[in-house]
């Protein structure tokens, strides 16, 4: 579900129904410090950071935004 984040002042996907967290949200962010359990979605990775975030959060909002106004979203995150 995309809502409007008081946080980050703008549209972003809302995550429901996640085991033992509310809030989670899909953002973006470089590294620990950036989340406090939301997804930060990149292009790449270094040792303690993601790289390329706020590129891979456009591209991948996109798709979001676009398939949330014709039907639900299920995300399945696996270890």
């Amino acid at each position: 579900m995309i809502t409007f984040s008081e946080r980050f002042q703008k549209p972003l996907t809302l995550l429901l129904n996640v085991p033992n967290y509310t809030g989670l949200r899909i953002h973006p962010g470089n590294n620990a410090a950036n989340t406090d359990g939301c997804i930060l979605p990149g292009k790449g990775k270094t040792i303690n950071s993601i790289t390329h975030s706020q590129d891979a959060f456009a591209d991948l909002f996109q798709k979001l935004d676009a398939a949330s106004k014709v039907e639900k979203i299920f995300l399945e995150i696996t270890g």
